[in-house]
């Protein structure tokens, strides 16, 4: 019965997860972690027919490339889990647990065959990855739901290595426990393949559907978020501002910009929106909320800030794209940019908010543009001019 289980059930288990991640990945190939894993499992597969051959040849050198293949398994887990956490893989710690481990399992497997040696080397050996790849996985509080699923089935992944040696001693199986032992390890290792794989397949549907929203979300031409992604992110945020808190809203509209199209052509437009969008991001802080919400139009939602640093901000934009503009553009037209400026008040939703920046944006555009803007009776003198 462990034969089979071993022969067949394992392999074909681990064959078929290897085939689904590598699909996964093909669709996804920005997360490179998911081939790691595919690799694993397919280790894994090629193991479980090794170790059925080894049984049923009673090869012994054999036995020892199955071993070394399933501290590979895991060592390609581990490998994974520290690029999906943007961690060094620990290549240098894996290696020497490996060939620190090897040795002994030739050593009681090719010169004095010991089954409970064995089982106790491979192990601590199995042990020790698992306890690497718990090491690279976020800490607490930071730990997602889903993060925390991965960690504790690993945990039991360990535990259960642990334990598995028990099943090799005569004292607590009884006489036959060679049998015990290859049973335990054909249970265990079909447990372990797929409870690991029910984590590994939960991060990777987090990380798909991330990935799925911020195509969505994210607009291509500027980097910036688009509409869609702005009003999420800035609504977020304002729900959660305290009414002593300030935040700025900026937004700002490229001056004339139909007139670039249509005399310099569309690639030269997109560039224009390029350099605007690469200022916003140089000159803002860096956790500003920064969006295209489309066509010429874009938007800084301004955490923790007071009007006077945002005209600030506003102006340093401003006189950076009159600055760098005309060498995209390279035509009489000298593109310029105009600014308009809100800030939220603490029980402001985000429409009321826009639409006091877009009155703002329109004063700066009907006293002559390339200049910036705001509706606060404090600045309505001559707060910015043209160039």
């Amino acid at each position: 019965m462990s034969y089979v289980v071993i022969g067949v059930l394992n392999p074909a288990m681990s064959a078929i997860l290897s085939i689904s991640l590598l699909a996964l990945w093909w669709h996804q190939r920005r997360l490179a972690y998911i081939m790691i894993f595919a690799s694993s499992y397919a280790v894994r597969a090629i193991c479980f027919i090794v170790v059925f051959v080894a049984l049923r040849e009673q090869a012994s050198p054999l036995r020892l490339v199955s071993n070394a293949l399933i501290l590979l398994t895991m060592g390609l887990l581990s490998i994974g889990v520290a690029q999906k956490f943007e961690r060094r893989p620990r290549y240098v710690l894996l290696s020497i647990i490996v060939f620190s481990t090897l040795p002994g399992l030739g050593f009681y497997t090719l010169v004095h065959d010991s089954l409970v040696a064995r089982g106790a080397i491979i192990g601590a050996g199995l042990v020790a990855i698992c306890l690497t790849m718990l090491a690279d996985m976020p800490k607490r509080p930071r730990r997602t739901p889903v993060e925390a699923l991965l960690f504790w089935l690993v945990v039991v992944t360990a535990v259960a290595f642990g334990c598995r040696p028990l099943f090799a001693m005569p004292s607590i199986v009884g006489e036959d426990f060679e049998s015990a032992y290859w049973l335990a390890i054909s249970i265990s290792d079909t447990l372990i393949c797929s409870t690991l794989a029910v984590g590994i397949f939960a991060i990777i549907a987090v990380d798909v559907t991330e990935e799925m929203r911020s195509e969505a979300e994210n607009d291509s031409l500027s980097g910036l978020l688009n509409r869609r992604g702005f009003e999420r992110h800035a609504k977020a945020f304002l729900h959660a501002q305290s009414d002593l808190d300030t935040s700025v809203l900026i937004v700002s509209d490229l001056d004339l910009f139909k007139s670039i199209n249509d005399r310099c052509g569309h690639a030269t437009g997109d560039r224009i929106i390029q350099v605007f969008a690469e200022l916003l991001t140089q000159k803002s802080p860096s956790g500003a909320i920064r969006a295209r919400l489309g066509g010429e139009e874009f938007a800084v939602l301004l955490p923790s800030c007071d009007l006077s640093t945002a005209h600030q901000i506003s102006e340093g934009i401003r006189v950076a794209f009159r600055a760098v503009a005309p060498a995209v553009v390279q035509d009489v037209l000298r593109p310029t940019a105009s600014f308009g400026i809100a800030v939220a008040t603490g029980a402001e939703g985000l429409d009321a908010l826009l639409d006091r920046a877009d009155q703002a944006l329109y004063r700066a555009k009907k006293e002559g543009r390339d200049r910036v803007r705001d509706l606060e009776q404090h600045f309505h003198g001559k707060r910015s001019v043209a160039g």
